[in-house]
């Protein structure tokens, strides 16, 4: 186990957001979180980086946790060539680390990267350079909200591909109101609707057989 989360409990305003909600992320596995928009899902992320208030215990059994957000250039920082700042996040880890070696992984030109600013880059390519960030950084645990849903179609699989095909360097909480995102790379998935813990399934067996009455709904409208 890398990630327990037990009777998490969030509040806004005395508004009760996120309500009892207990689950654990193991190594080397992709948990998604799915639910409407308002469902609590970003609330969880939040809570886990320590950036709000919460009730209840989290506990993280690794080093370092990485997020990734909707919209990555909004996080790279335009003054700057791309390559620049992915050496700088992983030297606030350790040090002698094999830059171009995660930057390839994600199939990216390491040469290009020290000539490219934010704005050269597509929305994919800016993706990429947050994952190759979280690998430079050795981080054990990446929490994704929504990471694709600013690309286009076509992009989408190419970002989720790169995903899963690091399944073994990281464990990543991928939050999302895709369940065609779900069913390609996750392996496990907690269903939340207004805050509370629907179900909480391997993803095969989800798609075969959902357990609440939610996730049922979503399967119906998901196979239309």
């Amino acid at each position: 186990m890398l990630l327990e989360v037990k009777h998490l409990n969030v509040y806004y305003n005395d508004k009760h957001i996120v309500k009892d909600v207990s689950f654990d992320v193991g190594k080397n596995e992709i948990f998604c979180i799915i639910g409407e928009s308002g469902s609590g899902k970003s609330t969880i992320a939040k809570a886990i980086m320590d950036m709000i208030p919460y009730q209840g215990k989290i506990t993280f059994y690794g080093d370092d946790i990485f997020m990734i957000f909707q919209n990555p250039g909004n996080y790279l920082d335009p003054l700057f060539n791309v390559y620049s700042q992915i050496l700088i996040i992983s030297k606030a880890i350790k040090q002698d680390v094999d830059i171009d070696k995660y930057i390839k992984i994600l199939n990216l030109d390491p040469q290009r990267l020290k000539r490219a600013y934010p704005h050269e880059l597509s929305g994919g390519e800016q993706q990429r350079v947050m994952i190759s960030m979280s690998l430079a950084r050795s981080s054990e645990l990446v929490i994704a909200d929504e990471p694709t849903s600013s690309l286009d179609v076509l992009v989408q699989k190419d970002v989720l591909c790169a995903f899963k095909n690091m399944k073994h360097y990281f464990s990543t909480i991928l939050i999302t109101h895709d369940l065609s995102v779900v069913e390609l790379i996750g392996d496990k998935v907690l269903v939340l609707k207004d805050g509370i813990t629907q179900e909480i399934q391997d993803v095969n067996n989800f798609f075969k057989s959902p357990k609440s009455e939610y996730g049922k709904k979503l399967l119906e409208s998901f196979y239309g």
